[in-house]
């Protein structure tokens, strides 16, 4: 077989001698018009007055106005850039309402990932090449006491601060991208505030290990899931005006514009993807092959492809994950290498043993551990878990779950080879790999080829 993988901004080709199970994504939503659909979402918003009327309104009571615009990092898809992008629609209707574009400022609302580069910022949002310069752009630091405000604590007892800037703004949206989410249900809507824009002390209850460990922080969950409950309070806690979300297809089209009220226009851009991203089997699979796609860009963020792949998966077989990471750490932040660190010390058992301690003070991103070793819990041998990736430097793999592509490589010609060139050579021993490794005569091969953006779920 000829197998289409998702690699990058791009794909690759692999041959396989097995046979493959090839799916993905149940719907085939249409693709909205562009930027005519933008243009009405913003004009015909849910439960909410118009943008245009909300921003005159904010002037009309205060010539000063400030307005802030909080947006995601570049670890999601947000079509934000360009004639075909949403942030230049919104900020030609704030300059319409009577904002000026010193007075508009964009949050990019990473929560605990690092702080963008200004030509980071520039290929997501397009604004210098749109007109927008004079618009500003801030990265929210949730580390940085300067940048917050305490508000109060939520009924779990998390202890609220959020960014200053934006509590204090006199306009306040929120963008984002509405896709299945590994722990929270589905992202966008109150994701924007919490984890986007609050402190590290509202992240300890938020992404602490209780949370985590429930059985409704799970895909497609709103109702009951903690995560869910806790980031909704949190941003009723700190406001928010209008609510600009989006949808996209497994091609990255996008198929809805959802704005105005930061609950009902969440729960309708869930209910439009529940529509379409589930991939219903009838079967776990020996080995499941899954691409880390878009939001893959480091180890942590790749953790969300084999949350989905190990919903897949029979209990002790193998997954295989191919990434391209392009962050600057194609491991990731600090915190995570330290939980990783524990992780290879103690084994699972005793690492989740050690942080769901009420005394245990969390460690940033050790969320994304706890996760890994859900997925280690379902393939039952770390050695089942194969990485496949050209970026992360050897030192990195010690504390790192799995065994790396590479390491499976016997090539003299390697450093004659293009990247592409070895990341199918990698793929393709993987496969044999997992296959000659397998306690079955004739393993069953599962490729999910839209990554962790598809969720499978058998039938029962």
């Amino acid at each position: 077989m000829n197998l289409k993988i998702e690699y990058g901004d791009g794909y690759i080709n692999i041959n396989c001698e097995h046979p493959v199970d090839v799916r993905g994504m149940a719907g085939n939503p249409e693709a909205i018009a562009l930027s005519g659909g933008i243009i009405d979402a913003l004009e015909n918003p849910i439960n909410s007055p118009s943008l245009l009327e909300i921003g005159k309104q904010k002037i009309a009571t205060n010539t000063d106005a400030l307005a802030v615009i909080v947006v995601s990092d570049n670890t999601r898809p947000v079509p934000y850039r360009g004639e075909h992008g949403i942030m230049r629609y919104i900020i030609r209707t704030l300059l319409e309402a009577g904002f000026t574009q010193p007075q508009i400022t964009i949050i990019i609302g990473a929560g605990s990932h690092r702080n963008m580069e200004a030509n980071e910022i520039e290929v997501m949002l397009g604004l210098q090449e749109s007109g927008l310069g004079e618009v500003k752009v801030t990265n929210h630091e949730y580390d940085n006491d300067d940048h917050l405000i305490y508000l109060g604590t939520t009924s779990r007892g998390s202890e609220v601060t959020v960014n200053r800037q934006y509590y204090e703004a006199n306009l306040k949206i929120v963008t984002g991208l509405v896709e299945s989410h590994f722990m929270a249900g589905a992202s966008g809507g109150r994701k924007g505030i919490c984890p986007g824009i609050v402190g590290i002390k509202t992240l300890k209850i938020f992404h602490g290990a209780k949370f985590l460990s429930s059985a409704k922080a799970a895909d497609l969950v709103l109702e009951g899931n903690p995560l869910n409950d806790e980031s909704l309070e949190v941003a009723q806690m700190a406001g928010c005006d209008f609510l600009v979300n989006t949808t996209l297809d497994a091609d990255k089209r996008m198929t809805g514009v959802y704005t105005g009220d930061l609950v009902e226009a969440h729960q309708a851009a869930v209910q439009k993807i529940r529509e379409y991203v589930v991939v219903p089997l009838e079967q776990h699979y020996d080995i499941v092959i899954i691409p880390a796609g878009f939001v893959g860009i480091n180890h942590y963020q790749a953790g969300k492809a084999a949350i989905e792949a190990a919903r897949a998966v029979k209990p002790g077989g193998q997954i295989i994950i191919i990434a391209k990471n392009t962050d600057t750490d194609p491991v990731g932040g600090k915190g995570y290498k330290q939980s990783l660190k524990l992780l290879a010390k103690h084994g699972k058992e005793e690492f989740l043993r050690m942080i769901s301690d009420p005394q245990w003070e969390m460690i940033q991103e050790q969320w994304q551990v706890q996760m890994w070793s859900k997925v280690l819990t379902r393939i039952e041998q770390e050695d089942n878990l194969i990485y496949c990736a050209l970026e992360i430097p050897d030192v990195e793999y010690e504390h790192l779950p799995g065994v790396p592509g590479w390491r499976l490589i016997d090539a003299t010609d390697w450093q004659t080879l293009t990247d592409e060139q070895k990341i199918i050579r990698m793929t393709e021993a993987a496969i044999q790999r997992a296959i000659g490794s397998s306690n079955v005569s004739e393993s069953s091969i599962l490729l999910l080829k839209d990554g962790p953006y598809g969720i499978p779920e058998v039938a029962k």
